[in-house]
């Protein structure tokens, strides 16, 4: 075992001294490392460039290389993770913390002159780049654009090599709509914009567009691509890993190839390529057109060509469609990296939220249905468990949340539909739950302890995104205080009603968090992220807010990174659109998770999911409708600190949780599970009020 970390370390040490002499090779003094990938998204194993170099396993971190030394960001949550993996010559600082060093502060502090700092365009954002360079020329630093990224010449050796799960086609009557009238709904809005090129580097974006999925990453059910579209030729190009092979692979779901699906051929052209019948809305005289008397090729409508993933060319790409003189706007995400921006002149530059992002924000008729058929079924799995588990426990049976884990995860996996996790276990016991993110131990479920369960589920029809928590035995007063003003918080947000226009900051007021609060206590999270049909279980633009932290961080990402104690005047510095500000439509899907945790003592959570609806008898008023069906613990609840309003929504939330989850139990003829879910619907307190 010694030897082998021994070798581990070694390893990362001769990387980094690689990685210096590369950097004296180029004249750079530092070198910014993200832990980003090309997409400026979720990691794979190959793109995990840091923790080659340093051997951080977290997923929050920002690094810079000097000539002698290396120092490494993160926030809280991971901030034991890096000290605990990091290798020696480096040093590790949390964002957030008290008298924490910037990064730009950092950096001149170690280097003395620096001549230049470089850094790779393809992982950073263009907000991010923006603001190094705007600090680092007051400097008289040279900002260094490294299109070879130099950690990627020094990591040659055992490096995973890029994904390529089979992709599958999310079947229409689930998506609602057919990928070609997504195109269409996309192309007009480009014409609003005056936009003839966009630039789609989002994966969830691109998953959502094309009505296609895969697993490319352990819990988002997305493929490694981009997408551009040009509206003024009709021509719409995807880039995938080893596209050739996964046009003519089976795909899961439908008995058609995917170059069939996308109307393209099998080596990836678009078999329309010159015929812009019903394609392109800027047609004119000079361009061809489809014989009107070949009706199939009409039908079709819009072709896809397919070509090789690869940011570099992609990247010439957008230069040459940017310098066409008729393109008049090149429309890109705020995630969309330095590297492609860098090949747009300004004039034409368009970075707002894209077409996909909007649309895929607001869920439609049928993938809302999806959703309550896919919560409601991951709904009556989750009872049906915990009951066998709370009756396992109070017969006296040793429990690990390892083995509570793994068999949960074993059993929905024979639930229909059944896609795996949509997210990490966060499933702990006693003093672990305290932490946001509790680790999966060996740990033995205590009767009296709390138990948190916070693991999501993924179906071909949806996505879940659940949280419960338990005391088995005899919990205390603190527990029932705690569990309970947690179930006033949620109750709070979930029976509001608000009006069209209304934004995430303005639904989470001083009142949602104030059972929470009027014990000195609250949590350092939005109350309410997104989520996504069959998707990331965290997604934009919309989170439900009114505290900077996130799932994500628990202090802003750009915390403790551009701050420049030795710059004259403060920085203009860029910041991409706020999630808190924007508008909340009909249809959205959030969660509602209000949490507690008391480092050393205990955790819990309470997480449902719902929907955004019009209110009853309200044209202009909005509503939340419930998607988890799981009643609460009644032994949590001290009944007295709840309101008439509160108790009566629980009430009516139970009638509905009754009428849809009880005939589904009772198709199971599963006693165990009946008797503890008509327990809690049917618990004294709500009887006698």
């Amino acid at each position: 075992m010694w030897f082998r970390f021994q070798v581990f370390f070694q390893v990362k040490s001769t990387r980094l001294n690689d990685l210096r002499k590369l950097m004296q090779e180029n004249h750079i003094n530092a070198y910014i490392v993200c832990n980003v990938n090309e997409n400026l998204g979720k990691l794979t194993s190959h793109d995990r460039r840091l923790e080659a170099l340093s051997g951080f396993s977290g997923l929050i971190g920002t690094a810079v290389v000097t000539l002698d030394s290396a120092a490494l960001w993160t926030d809280g949550r991971t901030f034991q993770t890096a000290i605990d993996d990091v290798t020696c010559g480096w040093s590790v600082f949390r964002k957030g913390g008290k008298e924490t060093t910037s990064l730009v502060d950092w950096i001149y502090e170690h280097v003395e002159n620096p001549i230049s700092v470089g850094a790779s365009p393809y992982l950073f954002s263009a907000v991010w780049w923006n603001n190094f360079q705007k600090i680092f020329e007051v400097k008289n630093t040279t900002f260094v654009p490294m299109y070879t990224d130099l950690i990627d010449l020094v990591w040659t050796e055992d490096r995973p090599p890029l994904p390529t799960s089979p992709i599958h086609i999310l079947p229409p009557q689930i998506s609602g709509e057919t990928w070609q009238s997504k195109i269409e709904r996309t192309l007009h809005i480009m014409k609003e914009k005056n936009a003839d090129i966009l630039v789609l580097t989002n994966l969830g974006e691109i998953a959502w567009l094309f009505n296609l999925r895969a697993r490319d990453f352990a819990y988002d059910p997305y493929f490694i691509s981009f997408c551009i579209i040009s509206a003024r030729t009709g021509i719409i190009s995807l880039y995938m890993v080893e596209a050739e092979k996964k046009l003519t692979e089976n795909l899961e779901t439908v008995d058609i190839k995917l170059f069939e699906f996308l109307n393209s051929s099998k080596s990836g052209e678009c078999l329309k390529r010159n015929c812009y019948q019903d394609i392109n809305i800027y047609r004119d005289d000079s361009m061809e057109t489809c014989d009107k008397k070949d009706e199939n090729l009409i039908e079709k409508g819009y072709c896809i060509e397919v070509k090789e993933y690869s940011p570099q060319n992609l990247k010439d790409v957008i230069g040459n469609l940017s310098r066409d003189e008729h393109v008049r706007k090149v429309w890109v995400s705020w995630d969309c990296s330095q590297a492609f921006i860098t090949e747009i002149p300004k004039e034409k530059l368009l970075i707002e939220y894209t077409p996909p992002l909007m649309f895929k924000a607001v869920k439609n008729s049928a993938e809302i249905e999806a959703m309550k058929t896919s919560t409601l079924r991951d709904s009556v799995f989750l009872i049906t468990y915990f009951a066998g588990l709370d009756e396992r426990i109070n017969k006296g049976e040793v429990l690990k949340i390892n083995d509570i884990e793994a068999e949960s995860k074993k059993l929905r996996k024979n639930e229909l539909f059944n896609k795996g996790p949509s997210g990490i276990s966060l499933i702990g016991t006693g003093s672990a739950t305290s932490a946001l993110r509790p680790k999966v131990t060996d740990d033995i479920i205590g009767k009296n302890d709390v138990f948190l369960f916070d693991i999501g589920a993924h179906y071909l029809d949806g996505t879940t995104d659940i949280a419960r928590s338990f005391v088995f035995g005899t919990p205390t007063e603190k527990q029932k205080d705690i569990y309970t003003r947690l179930l006033m918080t949620q109750i709070n947000l979930a029976k509001k009603k608000f009006s069209i226009g209304s934004t995430g900051r303005d639904l989470d007021t001083a009142d949602v968090r104030k059972p929470l609060r009027d014990v000195g206590v609250d949590f350092p999270h939005e109350i309410g992220h997104m989520i996504a049909v069959y998707g990331s279980i965290i997604e934009g633009p919309a989170s439900i807010s009114n505290i900077s932290e996130d799932w994500s961080s628990n202090v802003p990402m750009d915390r403790h990174i551009f701050d420049c104690k030795t710059c004259k005047k403060s920085q203009d510095l860029m910041s991409p659109p706020d999630g808190r500000d924007y508008v909340l439509e009909e249809g959205m899907i959030f969660s509602n998770e209000p949490s507690f945790y008391s480092e050393g003592e205990f955790g819990m959570r309470l997480e449902n999911t719902m929907f955004i609806t019009k209110a009853d008898g309200g044209k202009h008023c909005y509503a939340f409708e419930q998607l988890v069906l799981i009643p609460y613990e009644f032994n949590l609840i001290k009944t007295e600190l709840l309101s008439t309003e509160q108790i009566s929504w629980l009430k009516d939330y139970y009638k509905t949780v009754d009428k849809l989850v009880t005939p589904h139990l009772e198709a199971k003829n599963d006693s165990v599970a009946l008797k503890w879910f008509k327990d809690r619907i049917n618990a004294d307190f709500l009887s006698n009020i």
